[in-house]
C-alpha cells in the first residue's frame, strides 16, 4: 500500500493538482476511521471527498436513486422518463432519452452484486486499496494524464464523457478497466455546484504504476524536452 500511495502522490505532484486523489472502493468491510454521517449524491460525494472526508454510499446513504442504480447498489426501477424529459430537459423527447440511455447500458452494465457499500476517500487515508483513483484535473492537467497513460504502450480507450457523471467518472472505468476523462452531466455538475473547469480523470488502480512510472520520463510529468525540440519549438515560436 505504501508504493501505491507514493506513486498516486507522484502523479499529483508532477500534475500540481489542488484537490485530493479520491480511492474508490466497493467493498462490504468498514473502514477504521469516522464516516461522514447522512446521505449523499455521487456527484456531491467526490466532492467532499477531494476535500478530506470518508464517504459512504449505499441504499440507504445515497441520496440520489439514479445514482444507486448506476452504481450498481440497487436494481434498476422504473426511470422518471418525463421528468429527465419535461424537467430536467436534457432531451427533445422520451425517445431520444431511451436511446441514450440504451447505449450507456451497452458500453457499461452497473455491477449490481459486486458489494452492498461504496466508498470515497482522499487515497493518502489508505483505507483499502481502491478499485479507481478519481482525480479532480483542469484541461491542461487532463492532456498530461492522457499522454501519461498511453506511454508505455500507444494506448488510449475511447473516452466516455456520455451519460450522468456517476456513470462516466465510476461504472465505465471500473467496469471495463478503462482510463476515463469525464466532463460530467450538467444536471450533475450544476446540483453540486462543480467549479466550471474542473473535469474528472478515471484511473484504475492497475494503470496507477505504470502512469507514475511513465512521470519521470515524459514531458507529460516532469521530464524535459531534447534541446533539439527546444530549439525546434523556438524556430517556430519566432516566425509568428
Amino acid at each position: 500500500m505504501d508504493d501505491f500511495i507514493s506513486q498516486v502522490t507522484a502523479i499529483t505532484a508532477a500534475l500540481g493538482l489542488e484537490k485530493e486523489p479520491v480511492g474508490v472502493k466497493y467493498t462490504n468491510e468498514d473502514p477504521t476511521v469516522a464516516v461522514e454521517e447522512g446521505a449523499h449524491t455521487v456527484c456531491g460525494a467526490i466532492l467532499r471527498a477531494a476535500e478530506g472526508n470518508v464517504i459512504l454510499l449505499s441504499e440507504d446513504h445515497c441520496a440520489c436513486s439514479g445514482g444507486k442504480s448506476h452504481l450498481g447498489l440497487t436494481l434498476r426501477g422504473e426511470i422518471p422518463w418525463k421528468m429527465l424529459v419535461e424537467g430536467e430537459k436534457l432531451w427533445i423527447d422520451v425517445k431520444a432519452a431511451i436511446r441514450s440511455n440504451a447505449e450507456v447500458e451497452k458500453i457499461a452494465r452497473p455491477p449490481y452484486g459486486l458489494s452492498k457499500k461504496i466508498y470515497l476517500y482522499p487515497v493518502r487515508k489508505a483505507l483499502f486499496q481502491p478499485d479507481l483513483v478519481l482525480m479532480l484535473v483542469k484541461p491542461e492537467q487532463a492532456s498530461r494524464l492522457i499522454t501519461l497513460n498511453q506511454f508505455w504502450d500507444g494506448k488510449t480507450p475511447s473516452l466516455e464523457m456520455r451519460g450522468p457523471l456517476c456513470w462516466s467518472t465510476i461504472t465505465y472505468p471500473l467496469v471495463s478497466g478503462n482510463f476515463n476523462l469525464s466532463v460530467g452531466d450538467i444536471s450533475a455538475r450544476r446540483m453540486e455546484r462543480w467549479a466550471p473547469e474542473i473535469l474528472v480523470a478515471s484511473l484504475p488502480w492497475e494503470r496507477i504504476r505504470g502512469i507514475a512510472e511513465a512521470v519521470e520520463l515524459s514531458t507529460a510529468g516532469t521530464a524535459e524536452p531534447s534541446e533539439q525540440f527546444k530549439r525546434m519549438t523556438e524556430r517556430m515560436r519566432s516566425r509568428r
